[in-house]
Protein backbone atom coordinates (compact mmCIF):
# COMPACT_ATOMS: atom_id res chain seq x y z
CA UNK A 1 0.00 0.00 0.00
CA UNK A 2 3.05 2.46 1.00
CA UNK A 3 4.71 1.51 -2.23
CA UNK A 4 1.42 2.25 -4.44
CA UNK A 5 0.88 5.61 -2.56
CA UNK A 6 4.58 7.02 -3.37
CA UNK A 7 4.11 5.98 -7.14
CA UNK A 8 1.06 7.88 -7.29
CA UNK A 9 2.31 10.77 -5.62
CA UNK A 10 5.28 10.91 -7.94
CA UNK A 11 3.16 10.59 -10.48
CA UNK A 12 1.58 13.66 -9.29
CA UNK A 13 4.75 15.69 -8.83
CA UNK A 14 5.40 14.76 -12.40
CA UNK A 15 2.19 15.95 -13.69
CA UNK A 16 2.38 18.86 -12.11
CA UNK A 17 6.20 19.59 -13.35
CA UNK A 18 4.54 18.90 -17.22
CA UNK A 19 1.26 21.47 -16.91
CA UNK A 20 4.17 24.00 -15.11
CA UNK A 21 6.32 23.84 -18.01
CA UNK A 22 3.67 23.50 -20.36
CA UNK A 23 1.73 26.60 -18.70
CA UNK A 24 5.45 28.71 -18.92
CA UNK A 25 5.32 27.87 -22.32
CA UNK A 26 2.01 29.52 -23.52
CA UNK A 27 2.05 32.49 -21.41
CA UNK A 28 5.33 32.97 -23.47
CA UNK A 29 3.73 32.34 -26.69
CA UNK A 30 0.79 34.81 -26.24
CA UNK A 31 2.96 37.80 -25.01
CA UNK A 32 4.84 37.79 -28.00
CA UNK A 33 1.52 37.48 -30.31
CA UNK A 34 1.56 41.39 -30.57
CA UNK A 35 5.27 41.77 -31.81
CA UNK A 36 5.63 38.19 -33.69
CA UNK A 37 2.62 35.86 -34.39
CA UNK A 38 0.06 38.81 -35.68
CA UNK A 39 2.39 38.96 -38.61
CA UNK A 40 2.01 35.28 -39.81
CA UNK A 41 2.47 34.20 -42.48
CA UNK A 42 4.15 36.94 -44.09
CA UNK A 43 6.15 38.26 -40.94
CA UNK A 44 6.61 41.71 -42.25
CA UNK A 45 9.74 43.27 -40.81
CA UNK A 46 10.91 40.57 -39.24
CA UNK A 47 14.36 39.82 -39.30
CA UNK A 48 15.54 36.15 -40.38
CA UNK A 49 17.26 35.47 -36.98
CA UNK A 50 13.70 36.27 -34.71
CA UNK A 51 12.95 33.12 -36.89
CA UNK A 52 16.23 31.42 -35.46
CA UNK A 53 15.65 32.25 -32.34
CA UNK A 54 12.32 31.32 -32.03
CA UNK A 55 12.92 28.01 -33.11
CA UNK A 56 15.60 27.86 -30.39
CA UNK A 57 13.41 28.78 -27.89
CA UNK A 58 10.61 26.70 -28.84
CA UNK A 59 13.25 23.50 -28.70
CA UNK A 60 14.39 24.67 -25.26
CA UNK A 61 10.63 24.11 -24.28
CA UNK A 62 10.00 21.32 -25.97
CA UNK A 63 12.88 19.48 -24.39
CA UNK A 64 11.74 20.66 -20.87
CA UNK A 65 8.31 19.09 -21.14
CA UNK A 66 9.47 15.76 -22.39
CA UNK A 67 11.71 15.49 -19.98
CA UNK A 68 9.20 14.81 -17.00
CA UNK A 69 7.07 12.95 -19.36
CA UNK A 70 9.89 10.25 -20.20
CA UNK A 71 10.49 9.64 -16.62
CA UNK A 72 6.92 9.72 -15.92
CA UNK A 73 6.59 6.94 -18.38
CA UNK A 74 9.94 5.48 -17.00
CA UNK A 75 11.96 6.20 -20.39
CA UNK A 76 15.45 6.73 -18.55
CA UNK A 77 17.30 5.77 -21.43
CA UNK A 78 15.82 8.33 -24.29
CA UNK A 79 15.42 10.43 -21.09
CA UNK A 80 19.03 10.85 -21.10
CA UNK A 81 19.77 10.81 -24.79
CA UNK A 82 17.04 13.95 -25.00
CA UNK A 83 18.83 15.53 -22.02
CA UNK A 84 21.69 15.46 -24.09
CA UNK A 85 20.37 17.81 -26.77
CA UNK A 86 20.14 20.78 -23.98
CA UNK A 87 24.17 20.99 -24.28
CA UNK A 88 23.46 22.40 -27.17
CA UNK A 89 20.35 24.45 -26.76
CA UNK A 90 21.65 26.37 -24.07
CA UNK A 91 24.74 27.92 -25.40
CA UNK A 92 22.08 28.07 -28.48
CA UNK A 93 19.85 30.19 -26.38
CA UNK A 94 22.50 32.52 -24.63
CA UNK A 95 23.75 33.16 -27.96
CA UNK A 96 20.43 34.14 -29.58
CA UNK A 97 19.63 35.95 -26.73
CA UNK A 98 22.82 38.40 -27.31
CA UNK A 99 22.21 38.47 -31.33
CA UNK A 100 18.59 39.67 -30.77
CA UNK A 101 19.83 42.13 -28.39
CA UNK A 102 22.32 43.71 -30.89
CA UNK A 103 19.85 43.86 -33.18
CA UNK A 104 17.24 45.69 -31.11
CA UNK A 105 19.53 47.99 -29.88
CA UNK A 106 20.22 50.61 -33.13
CA UNK A 107 16.25 51.00 -32.17
CA UNK A 108 16.03 51.37 -29.23
CA UNK A 109 18.51 53.92 -29.36
CA UNK A 110 16.43 55.97 -31.70
CA UNK A 111 13.49 55.55 -29.51
CA UNK A 112 15.50 56.66 -26.43
CA UNK A 113 19.22 56.08 -25.13
CA UNK A 114 18.29 55.13 -21.51
CA UNK A 115 15.40 52.63 -22.94
CA UNK A 116 18.32 51.18 -24.84
CA UNK A 117 20.76 50.58 -22.15
CA UNK A 118 17.74 49.41 -20.40
CA UNK A 119 16.66 47.10 -21.98
CA UNK A 120 19.83 45.88 -23.31
CA UNK A 121 20.80 44.98 -19.47
CA UNK A 122 17.87 43.07 -18.78
CA UNK A 123 18.66 40.57 -21.60
CA UNK A 124 22.14 40.25 -21.00
CA UNK A 125 21.77 39.62 -17.32
CA UNK A 126 18.87 37.19 -18.37
CA UNK A 127 21.64 35.17 -20.65
CA UNK A 128 24.06 35.56 -17.91
CA UNK A 129 21.70 33.73 -14.82
CA UNK A 130 19.77 31.38 -17.95
CA UNK A 131 23.73 30.12 -18.24
CA UNK A 132 24.18 29.76 -14.37
CA UNK A 133 20.74 28.06 -13.68
CA UNK A 134 21.32 25.54 -16.26
CA UNK A 135 25.29 24.71 -15.46
CA UNK A 136 24.50 24.47 -12.11
CA UNK A 137 21.46 22.05 -13.20
CA UNK A 138 23.58 20.28 -14.99
CA UNK A 139 26.19 20.09 -12.21
CA UNK A 140 22.95 18.29 -9.99
CA UNK A 141 21.87 16.09 -12.95
CA UNK A 142 22.16 13.22 -10.51
CA UNK A 143 20.20 14.97 -7.61
CA UNK A 144 16.63 14.63 -8.93
CA UNK A 145 15.61 17.81 -6.53
CA UNK A 146 18.21 20.15 -7.12
CA UNK A 147 18.21 19.50 -11.09
CA UNK A 148 14.54 19.93 -10.78
CA UNK A 149 14.98 23.32 -9.27
CA UNK A 150 17.73 25.03 -11.33
CA UNK A 151 15.96 24.08 -14.96
CA UNK A 152 12.66 25.48 -13.67
CA UNK A 153 15.13 28.85 -12.51
CA UNK A 154 16.27 28.58 -16.17
CA UNK A 155 12.83 28.23 -17.36
CA UNK A 156 11.51 31.20 -15.66
CA UNK A 157 14.31 33.32 -16.84
CA UNK A 158 13.38 32.55 -20.15
CA UNK A 159 9.47 32.82 -19.25
CA UNK A 160 9.95 36.31 -18.45
CA UNK A 161 10.13 38.36 -21.77
CA UNK A 162 7.11 37.16 -22.78
CA UNK A 163 5.13 37.42 -19.61
CA UNK A 164 6.29 41.06 -19.22
CA UNK A 165 4.85 41.44 -22.88
CA UNK A 166 1.56 39.99 -22.00
CA UNK A 167 1.16 41.69 -18.84
CA UNK A 168 1.65 44.82 -20.43
CA UNK A 169 -0.75 44.31 -23.25
CA UNK A 170 -3.47 42.50 -21.14
CA UNK A 171 -3.11 45.67 -18.59
CA UNK A 172 -0.79 48.65 -18.24
CA UNK A 173 2.07 49.21 -19.91
CA UNK A 174 4.12 50.00 -16.86
CA UNK A 175 2.96 46.31 -15.18
CA UNK A 176 4.81 44.31 -16.96
CA UNK A 177 8.50 44.91 -15.42
CA UNK A 178 7.34 44.26 -12.52
CA UNK A 179 5.34 40.63 -12.90
CA UNK A 180 8.65 39.91 -14.78
CA UNK A 181 10.47 40.86 -11.34
CA UNK A 182 8.01 39.25 -9.21
CA UNK A 183 6.85 36.44 -10.99
CA UNK A 184 10.12 34.31 -10.04
CA UNK A 185 9.95 34.70 -6.55
CA UNK A 186 6.37 34.19 -6.46
CA UNK A 187 6.77 30.57 -8.37
CA UNK A 188 10.00 29.98 -5.51
CA UNK A 189 8.12 30.91 -3.07
CA UNK A 190 4.98 28.92 -3.73
CA UNK A 191 7.03 25.54 -4.16
CA UNK A 192 8.98 26.09 -0.93
CA UNK A 193 5.09 26.45 0.99
CA UNK A 194 4.27 23.16 -0.90
CA UNK A 195 6.97 21.23 0.26
CA UNK A 196 7.18 22.76 3.67
CA UNK A 197 3.32 21.79 4.69
CA UNK A 198 2.27 18.85 1.99
CA UNK A 199 5.73 16.83 1.77
CA UNK A 200 6.89 18.42 5.78
CA UNK A 201 10.48 19.37 3.85
CA UNK A 202 12.81 21.92 5.40
CA UNK A 203 12.71 25.47 4.28
CA UNK A 204 16.39 25.93 5.19
CA UNK A 205 17.52 22.52 2.73
CA UNK A 206 15.12 24.00 -0.13
CA UNK A 207 16.98 24.11 -3.74
CA UNK A 208 13.99 26.90 -4.33
CA UNK A 209 16.39 29.25 -2.33
CA UNK A 210 18.74 29.66 -4.69
CA UNK A 211 16.19 30.52 -7.42
CA UNK A 212 15.44 33.03 -5.22
CA UNK A 213 19.48 34.37 -4.39
CA UNK A 214 20.22 33.89 -8.16
CA UNK A 215 17.40 36.16 -9.14
CA UNK A 216 17.93 38.79 -6.59
CA UNK A 217 21.75 39.22 -7.70
CA UNK A 218 20.06 39.36 -11.42
CA UNK A 219 18.05 41.93 -9.92
CA UNK A 220 20.71 44.17 -8.14
CA UNK A 221 22.78 43.98 -10.85
CA UNK A 222 20.02 45.05 -13.20
CA UNK A 223 19.53 47.91 -10.93
CA UNK A 224 23.25 48.90 -10.72
CA UNK A 225 24.06 48.55 -14.56
CA UNK A 226 21.51 49.84 -16.46
CA UNK A 227 21.96 52.92 -14.94
CA UNK A 228 25.64 53.58 -15.07
CA UNK A 229 27.43 55.72 -17.13
CA UNK A 230 29.81 53.22 -18.51
CA UNK A 231 26.90 50.87 -19.60
CA UNK A 232 25.72 53.61 -22.00
CA UNK A 233 28.37 54.57 -23.64
CA UNK A 234 29.16 50.88 -24.39
CA UNK A 235 25.49 50.42 -25.45
CA UNK A 236 26.25 53.44 -28.11
CA UNK A 237 29.94 51.85 -29.25
CA UNK A 238 27.80 48.31 -29.44
CA UNK A 239 25.05 50.05 -31.76
CA UNK A 240 28.33 51.52 -34.08
CA UNK A 241 29.51 48.33 -34.86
Amino acid sequence: MSKQINLDGMEKKYNTLIFLFVAFLFISLAGFYRSYFQYFPYFKNTTPFTHIHFVIFLSWFAVLIWQPILIKHKNFALHRKVGRISYFLAPAMVISILVIVKLNIANNLTLSGGQAAVAAAGAVLDAVFFSVFYIAGVVNRHKIRMHVAFLTGASLIVLNPGLGRLVSNMFHQDMGVPAMAITPYLVAISIIVYEKFKLKRAVLKSPYLFIILFWTLELVFFIALSGAGFWKEFIVKVAAI
